[in-house]
């Protein structure tokens, strides 16, 4: 059984995992995953259904759901396996594993490394934000934003310029501590190649200096940052965090309270700019001044 560090968290998978070679722990004492199996085979389970959702998923819009099995969760997604996570998020199996065989196919291998992955983090108290980020001379700003807002097309642009760095693509797990909202970068962005992961070159841990909303601005419109109000950061938050859709009421309130606790922390910016090429300089500009 392999051991994985990710988001500062230890993970034990019964499976060959090649998206999470480069955050393997060597010479780690294997998990206690296996001892879950029996929850799978037992025929009278009792199952509570949590949530029911619909979403993009291994490459296609499939039903979500998560169901309480008791003293765990399972999810279940249309088309794969079902995946059992223990309650403290730290032992996950699929249920559609033949026994003995450490591979999954294609869809399962997506799926734990998406949804269940992201829920399993939510029960350790990391939610994880749909976003992009960059960090500039030690400033690390969050890039949050709908689907084709322009959060990977920003963060790789300023990557490529002096004293930028990237360190997330799409999903980035965050924690709050004394200090401040910290972001955990040793995290698979499943949309980048292995060679070209941020993760392991950085830190495990960054503090978060700034977070930016991405909106549209005019096609003949400047690039403008204007902070956001403490009642509307808190609805960016809750907007943008992967698998809230997925939570049970306890993680609900959980998630609400870290909304609320991180807009008292770091500042949420809105970010207008217009889609376009030559107004990225301008947008380098206005970043590197907000840091």
């Amino acid at each position: 059984m392999a051991s994985y560090r990710l988001a500062g968290q230890d993970f034990y998978f019964p499976y060959l995992l090649p998206e999470l070679n480069l955050f393997e722990i060597a010479d780690k004492q294997p998990g206690t995953a296996s001892s879950a199996v029996p929850f799978f085979s037992a025929s009278n389970m009792k199952r509570n259904l949590i949530a029911h959702t619909e979403g993009w998923v291994a490459g296609a819009e499939r039903t979500v759901e998560t169901w309480s099995v008791p003293p765990g969760l399972l999810l279940k997604v249309a088309g794969a396996s079902d995946f059992y996570i223990s309650p403290d998020g730290l032992d996950i199996l699929c249920a559609g594993q033949e026994q003995g065989s450490s591979r999954l196919n294609e869809v399962d291998r997506k799926v734990l490394l998406g949804p269940v992955m992201v829920l399993a983090l939510s029960l350790r108290g990391a939610w994880s934000l749909h976003a992009s980020a960059a960090i500039f001379h030690n400033n690390l700003v969050l890039f949050l934003g709908e689907s084709g807002q322009g959060k990977s097309t920003l963060s790789a642009y300023l990557a490529n310029l002096p004293g930028w760095r990237l360190v997330a693509d799409d999903i980035l797990p965050v924690t709050i501590t004394a200090n401040g909202v910290v972001a955990w970068p040793h995290f698979p962005q499943l949309k980048l190649p292995m060679q070209a992961q941020p993760g392991p070159g950085l830190p495990e841990q960054l503090a978060i200096g700034k977070v930016c909303v991405l909106s549209d601005a005019g096609a003949d419109d400047l690039p403008a940052l204007q902070r956001c109000p403490n009642s509307k950061a808190v609805q960016v938050y809750l907007g943008h965090t992967a698998g809230s859709r997925l939570f049970d009421p306890d993680l609900l309130a959980r998630h609400l309270a870290f909304c609320s606790r991180a807009t008292e922390k770091v500042p949420v910016y809105n970010l207008a700019y217009p889609h376009r090429l030559d107004a990225l300089p301008m947008l380098k500009g206005l970043l590197e001044n907000l840091c």
